[in-house]
């Protein structure tokens, strides 16, 4: 996987972030080789089907876009990915490239626990939505 990503920014800290807040953009490759290393992790056998050289996976495209937000992020110990909620548009092709954003849509206190929300989505080459959604943290205060 290709990535093109600032290599001079800090991660932002919990503390630091505010409803609003957007991650700086990620770019990614999405290679046959890629798709091929992400079907074994996730344990589909490693012989890829017709489908599966011709288009991405989608959670594959979800879990991209995560990674994109989460290396511009510093979570303390015990954070926890507890949900998410995501919407897929339009087949990407193996080879396309995506680009990933995330923006923080609410971050709540629930006692000695926060709640981070944080609103993705993933556009193609052409600048077409491929997916939306959003993913809850939970972080231990």
């Amino acid at each position: 996987m290709e990535q093109n990503k600032s290599k001079d920014s800090l991660p932002i800290t919990f503390e630091q972030l505010v409803a609003g807040y957007e991650f700086p953009p990620s770019r990614y490759e999405l290679k046959l080789s890629v798709i091929a290393k992400y079907l074994e992790a996730v344990g589909k056998p490693s012989k890829l089907d017709s489908l599966a050289s011709e288009f991405v996976p989608p959670v594959a495209i979800a879990a991209y876009t995560m990674t994109a937000v989460l290396q511009s992020l510093s979570l303390p110990p015990g954070a926890i990915h507890t949900a998410q909620e995501l919407e897929f548009l339009k087949l990407v092709p193996v080879g396309a490239t995506i680009n990933c954003r995330g923006r923080v849509a609410r971050k709540l206190n629930r006692g000695k626990l926060h709640l981070l929300v944080i609103e993705l989505n993933a556009l193609n080459q052409d600048q077409e939505e491929v997916l939306s959604g959003q993913a809850t943290i939970v972080v231990p205060g």
